[in-house]
């Protein structure tokens, strides 16, 4: 890291108004400096930002700085890596330093009872009497002796890390986490790798640092932690456990060292579980072993606790409630559902695309209320639950907002599960840990459950493979719907179902458009026409559907046919640069725009936040919106306090209310009009474009082509080559992964 050291003076905090608003200490300061190494703005000052302690105003700091980005409005802005004030030692430095945390009064006050003393001496050896001076309290004491031994302290501690990297930001991340500062530093100086234990850092970046630190590569930390990540990274694929020999072979690829040396260091790893020749992180093994054991009580507890309803007869209810949808009534296998939910206390509901599970989920709720019982409807997504709530008529919400995952561990314990019945829907795309969250919080003794899902769609992008398990373990009651209705139309259901079956529809050699029954067309395109073939049909499809009635997908996020030059044409094309929309560029070479009018997706989970009617919402991951408004400056306003709708940001409208984003975190925002096929799970739209190329045979398969197609409510386009979709159809992707759930829900019962 090439970085500036240069003295500095703030002259304005830029960010945040109001100290009161900073929950992260992230602030920005306009400063003033005679350092001809920056770039100043036109008037004459310097930006500095980045997670900083509080600066005072019209003092000079010694910084260390990296330059972040010129942006053409704004000028150059630099990232702090440290900041402090030196502590002076002369009589009359002292006397401004100390200027800086008195009024004039109490500081005459001073040298009038102290007049040729070390007044900052006298101070930290803990001699300096403030009831001998006047207008001096203990409060104004203990906040110079702070301020002193802050500066002190953290001079050291950066000017001893900071050419590794360590930022501010990350020595008070430790102290947090570790309680002093002193323990922060002693933990860092045995073993750097204690980073990984901070948020937002992996192995690799605490291996960087502590490669420069002078750790060894054999050093036995590294090699322990090294372990750990890279059973975290097999978590990243799925997995729950390696098998020995792999993860020796792999530790010792990933560390550049022996693996008779990974061998050795092994057995003496912490927070690792060993059964037989699978080694998993015992997190991971907890959280699988807390799911099985939870199921297997609800299950057990079954017996006498059956839900008081006779299914045949609620069954002739439902089919003359809704004869004119039911036209043949229920099949076999929904009429088996309702006498297996009366039973078990947990259970699985899995089918393929229009087979009826929201259908039955819609008339599970119908059942509940005349029961008097309470339920609540869960989805792993944002966008799940969008469609949930479409498709049932009834309210549906994320397992993350429901339980408060990811929020502060105090406000967490606050969250509790007290319904009578649970429904998660999508219940393929939950991980171990979210799930055995979800689990630990029902409270209520007499809960039931019940898993719904799709086993052709993908699998949970995170650890586990909760569903394939459940079922393959043959221990909870499942209904299987594999009778799919409008099949018999030829349309899009049924090419959907001949992929799942590995049918072939289409010989290799086949060129031109084809329609298939009334809402799937198929074009097989030369890869050269790929490109305008997807603008063609966008364009078709906008004679009839609004832009956020449409969803392009594609397997990948790069290169001409990937999400991120597909969306830069569709906002030219729906919401092109005009003089009258406000737009913000961003990213390395300001590649990126973000216009009013944009339809955005949000990745990152905000937990009890306000938005601009100032009401407290939760803002997850998969919510998606409209860009309404920019603001580039903060209002100018009467009142002491600043409001969301005051501040200057990016502002959108969600569901929950129309809410502000600071820039700084705009590259959690993804424009929503193309999106690859795994972001689109569980999610739908009423026209739906899908692009599958030659290209792409590395990303796609009968799975990824199955659940771009079911996406589409109304009408699909798919463009592709025949070949291409022949090759996806012989490309099933394995449902199995390498975890303990199967195995564990099997098991009489459970060794602690």
């Amino acid at each position: 890291m090439s970085f500036i050291e240069l003295k500095l003076t703030p002259v304005r905090m830029m960010f945040p108004k109001k100290e009161a608003d900073n929950k992260n200490d992230f602030r920005i300061y306009a400063c003033i400096t005679n350092s001809s190494e920056v770039e100043k703005n036109e008037y004459g000052n310097v930006s500095i930002k980045g997670v900083m302690q509080r600066l005072e105003l019209d003092t000079e700091y010694t910084a260390q700085i990296v330059l972040d980005k010129i942006d053409p409005k704004f000028g150059a802005s630099y990232n702090i890596i440290s900041i402090y004030q030196d502590v002076p030692e002369t009589l009359d430095g002292q006397k401004e330093f100390l200027a800086t945390m008195m009024t004039e009064i109490q500081l005459a006050e001073v040298y009038r009872t102290y007049p040729d003393e070390d007044i900052i001496e006298l101070i930290m050896k803990d001699k300096f009497d403030y009831k001998k001076v006047k207008h001096f309290g203990e409060k104004t004491l203990i906040k110079i002796k702070n301020r002193i031994e802050e500066n002190i302290e953290f001079k050291d501690i950066l000017s001893k890390y900071a050419r590794f990297g360590i930022t501010y930001e990350i020595i008070t991340k430790l102290k947090t986490l570790l309680g002093s500062i002193q323990l922060a530093t002693q933990k860092l100086d045995e073993c750097p790798y204690i980073l990984t234990k901070l948020n937002g850092f992996g192995f690799k970046r605490a291996d960087k640092i502590a490669r420069a630190m002078g750790v060894q590569f054999n050093d036995e930390n590294r090699i322990e932690y090294g372990i750990r990540y890279t059973l975290e990274d097999n978590e990243q694929q799925g997995h729950t456990f390696m098998y020995r020999d792999e993860l020796l072979r792999s530790s010792s690829e990933k560390l550049e060292v022996e693996e008779c040396l990974v061998e050795q260091i092994l057995e003496k790893t912490g927070e690792l579980k060993f059964i037989d020749d699978k080694v998993s992180l015992i997190k991971a093994y907890n959280a699988e072993k807390y799911i099985a054991k939870r199921l297997k009580m609800m299950l057990s507890e079954s017996n006498g606790e059956e839900l008081n309803f006779n299914p045949d007869e609620f069954i002739k209810q439902i089919e003359n409630k809704y004869k004119d949808i039911l036209v043949n009534g229920l099949t076999h296998q929904q009429k088996d559902f309702f006498r297996m939910i009366r039973h078990s206390k947990a259970g699985l509901l899995a089918g393929y695309a229009g087979t009826g599970k929201s259908q039955l989920q819609k008339f599970l709720i119908e059942l509940l209320s005349q029961l008097k019982l309470t339920y609540t409807l869960l989805s792993p997504s944002a966008q799940a639950a969008k469609v949930t709530k479409q498709y049932t008529g009834f309210d549906a919400q994320t397992i993350h907002r429901k339980i408060g995952y990811g929020a502060g561990k105090d406000e967490e314990m606050m969250y509790e599960i007290n319904e009578d019945f649970v429904i998660i829907d999508e219940s393929g795309m939950t991980d171990i840990y979210i799930l055995s969250s979800l689990l630990a919080k029902i409270k209520n003794p007499k809960a039931r459950i019940l898993f719904v899902g799709d086993d052709f769609q993908f699998l949970s992008i995170q650890a586990g493979n909760v569903l394939h398990d459940s079922i393959e373990s043959g221990v909870i009651p499942m209904t299987k719907l594999d009778i799919v209705f409008r099949q018999e139309e030829g349309g899009l259901l049924d090419v959907a179902t001949k992929i799942r079956k590995g049918e072939y529809f289409l010989k290799d050699d086949f060129e031109g458009k084809k329609l298939f029954g009334k809402d799937l067309l198929i074009h097989c395109l030369y890869q050269a026409d790929m490109e305008n073939g997807y603008k063609h049909y966008y364009n078709y499809l906008l004679n009839e559907y609004e832009p956020e009635e449409i969803m392009v997908l594609t397997p990948t996020k790069k290169n001409k046919l990937g999400t991120v030059q597909i969306n830069k044409y569709i906002q030219s094309i729906v919401n092109a640069k005009s003089e009258d929309k406000l737009e913000y560029e961003y990213g390395k070479d300001n590649e990126n725009v973000i216009r009013v009018g944009d339809y955005i997706l949000n990745t990152t989970n905000m937990y009890r936040v306000k938005n601009l009617e100032e009401t407290i919402v939760d803002i997850v991951n998969g919510d998606s919106g409209k860009v309404i408004d920019l603001k580039f400056e903060d209002a100018k306003t009467d009142s002491d306090e600043l409001l969301e709708r005051d501040k200057k940001g990016i502002i959108i409208e969600f569901d929950t209310g129309a809410f502000r984003i600071d820039y700084k975190d705009v590259f959690q925002l993804l424009a929503a009009w193309c999106r690859t096929g795994h972001k689109a799970q569980g999610d739908s739209a009423p026209a739906v474009l899908s692009i599958v190329d030659r290209s792409h045979k590395f990303q796609v398969s009968a799975n990824m082509l199955y659940t771009m197609l079911t996406r589409a409510k109304k009408k699909g386009i798919l463009i592709t080559q025949a070949e291409t979709i022949n090759f996806a159809i012989r490309k099933v992707e394995s449902k199995r992964r390498n975890t303990h759930l199967c195995e564990l829900l099997r098991l009489d019962s459970f060794n602690e």
